[in-house]
Parts: structure tokens; C-alpha cells; sequence
């Protein structure tokens, strides 16, 4: 197993721990991982209205471009994003070196079939493109959702921040797939089960040292599984990577509404777990895309209620349990004694270990190393 790989991973876990807003009193603390999946979201949804208008989008170019922009961050995360565009204001030159120093650091982990174009990538990332546009108004989109929710109990904080958000979006105003995200009806239910995905932590029945909700949970599993896509396809399993990542951003949507069903409560009685699938349908169509494009609603349905299905599907849940593997690690790490964590992570190892995917049975290998490691 590629070490770089490995160390890739690690490296994307700092979002966990780079808050925002830290500057300023906040209602909801939201890390960069979560803030990541919610602007991706947001990206999803801007590509398929810009689709169903009959916009090209290089849907290959904007996912890469959602999952890569987050790895500067993880070297730069003590620049507040004011500072950092007042930088940009005052000399743009010199933040541009920077920016191209830290992406010259992040090189050595990247897939080495993949680097330079991984790099340009992150370099480009917010061009004008349709992809760079559909980015910008994204990360723009998210940030003034957490604006908004902060801005409720402290408005004098958050008014200026508001209000530069609002201007920098103006930009976009006649970026059509924006326009018509804006006057749709339904994105204010997307955007309360967004909400609610940021405030779902995970293992909460356990106290943790690094908290992870569902939302930044399912960014860093469409970053691992689009990793093991790009590898899968080197040792010739065709992977088709697009829907890897499509289906790891929409896998846990269906919580928003359900809540979290832990697999093993599903399997506790049989046929439960067809009661709660279709229990999800039902949720899924009558309260969040029942409002939407017939075409659009059925992209996204069909990704959020059977995410685990096919191969690629079966990547994503092997991508899905690695994430939880990292998390039971972070907590292992960090001194959490609680036997709760090396008990699920020797379980999700073992699962791992059988996996029909070889990069997936090299990295539990590898993880399993790692625990022990962390044990001595």
C-alpha cells in the first residue's frame, strides 16, 4: 500500500479540527469538513439545473475540483477567509505564491498518475469556467448558510459578513444555474436537512475527543472514495468515479429525515430493515425532492436510497467504513480508552480484510498496522 495514500488521508482529518467563524461568537460550530459538504451540495445541485438547461458541465473536472480545493486548507488553516481575501485585495501576486507553495507541498501525496493534473486542478479551481463558477457560488452558498443560522442570536456580528457574502454572490446573479437555485421553492427544505446533517454527530452514544458529524463524515468518505476509484481502475476494475463520489455525497442524506439507524438495529429482527428502506422512500419523496424537477429528483433518489449498491456502490460502502475506521483511530490516538472504539474498528478491519476491492484489503492492512502501533 502507497504510503502517500495513507498519509493523504491523514492529512484531510485536520478538517475536522479547523473550525470557522472563530472570530466571532457562533450559534452552530461547524468544522471545514462539514462546510466542505455542504458546499458540494450545493455544487451538485447547481450542475444538474446547469444540465437541465442544457449547460455542458466537465462533471469530471468539478467533483475533482469540490474534493481538492479542501487540501490547501489543511496546510493554511490559520487564515481566516477575511483575512485571506483582504490578501488577495492588497497583493494578489504574493498570495498567489503562497497558495502555489502549499499546493507544491500537498504534490508528494498525490497519486503520481494523477499529480500534475491534480495540481493544475486545485490551482484553477475557482476559474471562469462553468465549474469554477459553479465552485465559487458553492462555497459562497455555504458560508452564508452559517452566516445566516450564527446571525439569528448574534446579528451584530455577523452583520457585515452577511453583507459581504451577499455582494460577492451578487456576481453570479446572472449565472443562470444560480438564479434559477435562488428562486426555486424547494431549496429551503434541502437546506434544513443540510442543517440537520451538521448538527448529527456521530458515535454519540460514546464521548469523543474529535467530534464528527454526519455531513463532515460523508465529505471525507466521497475523498477516500474517490481515492480507491482512481486506484481500483490502475490495477484494472473499471470504476467509474463520477458516481463513486455522487453516491458517497448523497449516501447519508436520508438521515436528515429517518435520524441515524445503526446498522445493527436495522438486522435486529428480520425484515426490518426493508420496513425502514421503505420508510426512507417514503420520507425522501414526500418531504425533500417532492418539489423539485422530475429529472433532477430522480438523480438525486436514486443515489440516496441505494448508495451501496452495485460496484461502485459496494466502493462506497467500503469507503464508508474506512472513514469510521479513521475516526475510531482519531479517537484511539488522541488517549480515548473507551473499549467501545478498538472493539468497532477491529470488526470494520475484519470486514475490510474480505473486501472484493485489493487497495481496500491493502488499506485495512495497513490501518490494522496502525492500530497496533497506536496500542504499544
Amino acid at each position: 500500500m502507497d504510503q502517500g495514500l495513507v498519509r493523504l488521508l491523514e492529512l484531510y482529518t485536520n478538517l475536522f479540527t479547523m473550525f470557522r467563524w472563530n472570530n466571532r461568537p457562533t450559534l452552530l460550530r461547524t468544522n471545514e469538513a462539514e462546510n466542505a459538504f455542504v458546499s458540494a451540495q450545493f455544487s451538485l445541485l447547481l450542475s444538474l439545473i446547469a444540465r437541465e438547461n442544457g449547460e455542458k458541465v466537465n462533471e469530471d473536472r468539478l467533483f475533482k475540483r469540490i474534493l481538492l480545493k479542501e487540501l490547501p486548507k489543511c496546510i493554511l488553516s490559520d487564515i481566516s477567509v477575511d483575512t485571506k481575501v483582504l490578501i488577495k485585495e492588497l497583493d494578489p501576486e504574493k498570495w498567489d505564491a503562497v497558495f502555489d507553495a502549499t499546493v507544491s507541498e500537498v504534490a508528494p501525496l498525490l497519486p503520481a498518475n494523477h499529480r500534475e493534473e491534480f495540481m493544475n486542478e486545485m490551482k484553477m479551481v475557482k476559474d471562469g469556467s462553468t465549474e469554477g463558477k459553479i465552485i465559487s457560488t458553492g462555497d459562497l452558498l455555504s458560508a452564508l448558510l452559517e452566516a445566516d443560522i450564527h446571525s439569528r442570536f448574534f446579528p451584530e456580528y455577523y452583520e457585515e459578513a452577511l453583507e459581504s457574502l451577499k455582494k460577492r454572490l451578487s456576481h453570479f446573479d446572472c449565472f443562470q444555474p444560480y438564479k434559477i437555485l435562488r428562486e426555486s421553492p424547494w431549496i429551503k427544505d434541502y437546506q434544513e436537512a443540510l442543517v440537520v446533517l451538521l448538527r448529527a454527530v456521530r458515535w454519540n452514544r460514546l464521548k469523543r475527543n474529535v467530534e464528527t458529524t454526519v455531513a463532515g463524515h460523508s465529505f471525507y468518505v466521497a475523498v477516500i472514495a474517490y481515492l480507491l476509484a482512481l486506484m481500483e481502475n490502475e490495477v484494472g476494475n473499471n470504476i467509474d468515479s463520477l458516481e463513486v463520489v455522487k453516491k458517497a455525497l448523497l449516501h447519508d442524506i436520508p438521515e436528515s429525515l429517518t435520524g441515524d439507524i445503526i446498522t445493527p438495529t436495522k438486522r435486529k429482527v428480520e425484515g426490518f430493515e426493508e420496513v425502514v428502506s421503505k420508510v426512507e422512500e417514503k420520507m425522501v419523496s414526500e418531504k425533500l425532492l417532492v418539489h423539485m424537477p422530475k429529472s433532477i429528483a430522480l438523480e438525486l433518489k436514486q443515489r440516496m436510497l441505494d448508495p451501496f449498491g452495485g460496484k461502485e456502490g459496494r466502493l462506497v460502502r467500503a469507503a464508508d467504513l474506512t472513514a469510521a475506521v479513521v475516526e475510531c483511530l482519531m479517537e484511539i490516538k488522541t488517549g480515548n480508552t473507551q473499549l467501545a472504539f478498538r472493539s468497532a474498528i477491529s470488526n470494520m478491519l475484519d470486514t475490510l480484510s474480505k473486501s472484493e476491492f485489493e487497495n481496500v484489503r491493502n488499506l485495512s492492512d495497513t490501518f490494522r498496522w496502525g492500530l497496533e502501533l497506536a496500542g504499544r
